[in-house]
């Protein structure tokens, strides 16, 4: 039975979602979630915390805009997580990669009433800094993208 469940999840839904996203010119993934904000970010709280990650911060947008700007907007959470190894690692190499780290998420409802969840692919930021094609950007793409795919569903 879980050999099935194996053979299912690699012929059928592993597929789907590796054509699921785009990344666009600067690097931004862009993938669809099934769930709602609120619970897409849940999931990815959850799963950050499971994989030893306990600080995190998740910024309400739509709350900053209701509050500060006295305006409504459809939600939007970002979550940032901490600083890891791999990060400080990438900071050794080229300081000003400060800019895009630490790493987040953004999760938001567009005019067309999907969750969206973006971000920029650790990848590309080879192309905007001193990088190199270094190990560590890669693990973090792979990271983001199993994070991201689970939050999807």
């Amino acid at each position: 039975m879980v050999m099935k469940k194996i053979i299912y999840i690699l012929l059928f839904i592993l597929p789907i979602t590796l054509f699921s996203a785009t990344m666009n010119k600067n690097g931004i993934v862009t993938k669809i979630s099934k769930n709602s904000v609120s619970d897409t970010i849940d999931i990815l709280s959850v799963i950050v915390k499971k994989n030893g990650s306990k600080k995190f911060t998740i910024i309400d947008h739509k709350q900053n805009a209701l509050e500060r700007g006295k305006f409504n907007m459809e939600e939007a959470k970002l979550i940032i997580f901490a600083e890891s190894n791999i990060c400080l690692n990438l900071l050794k190499i080229d300081p000003a990669v400060g800019l895009d780290l630490p790493l987040k998420i953004l999760v938001y409802k567009a005019q067309d009433k999907q969750v969206y969840i973006k971000y920029r692919d650790p990848k590309f930021l080879k192309n905007i800094y001193n990088l190199g094609d270094t190990k560590e950007a890669h693990k973090m793409s792979a990271i983001l993208d199993k994070l991201t795919n689970i939050a999807t569903k």
